[in-house]
């Protein structure tokens, strides 16, 4: 089916950016398919001034902080709620709400965006490594397994990747 040729690249990237900002599966499933059914309804308005992954990216997580409003919502109605059950005012107990704020959560979805395209602009060998093991989580002997090359070979180039990444990261405006 031609959306899957269009959604499904997207979807691994697209679901990291709504954990970050959800931290919860099951939310960060709910607004990736909520994103892409909104991009899915608003596919005409996609004018190509930016990448397509791109619009797909800023979908997703709008859906995702839409969901995070939610959450917060339900959550202030349901403390308020409970505090005319309590038959003793004085002993409701509030705790401040230690989770980031939208802005910091959509901050850190942002940090991670620049991260992948720094990843992305790496020359092949550095960036295959760094995706296995940093991103994906294999360990240095799987990915060294999979590349059909030695442990030291794959140490090396993840140890080069990632000072080539800092440096370019680092000169770059933030």
């Amino acid at each position: 089916m031609a959306l899957d040729e269009l959604f499904i690249p997207h979807m691994p990237r697209l679901y990291r950016a709504a954990a970050q900002v959800l931290r919860h599966p099951q939310d960060s499933e709910d607004a990736l398919q909520e994103g892409l059914l909104a991009a899915f309804s608003h596919l005409d308005q996609f004018q190509g001034r930016s990448k397509f992954s791109t619009w797909l990216h800023s979908i997703v997580v709008n859906a995702a902080l839409q969901n995070l409003r939610r959450r917060r919502r339900e959550l202030a109605i349901a403390s308020t709620d409970d505090e005319f059950d309590d038959a003793d005012p004085t002993s409701s107990v509030s705790f401040p709400d230690q989770r980031p704020n939208p802005e910091e959560e959509y901050s850190s979805v942002e940090r991670s965006r620049i991260l992948e395209q720094g990843i992305r602009e790496l020359p092949a060998p550095y960036r295959t490594v760094l995706q296995m093991c940093d991103i994906q989580g294999l360990m240095e002997r799987e990915a060294a397994e999979r590349l059909g090359t030695a442990v030291h070979v794959v140490k090396s180039r993840r140890f080069r990747g990632r000072r080539m990444l800092f440096r370019r990261l680092r000169c770059k405006p933030v």
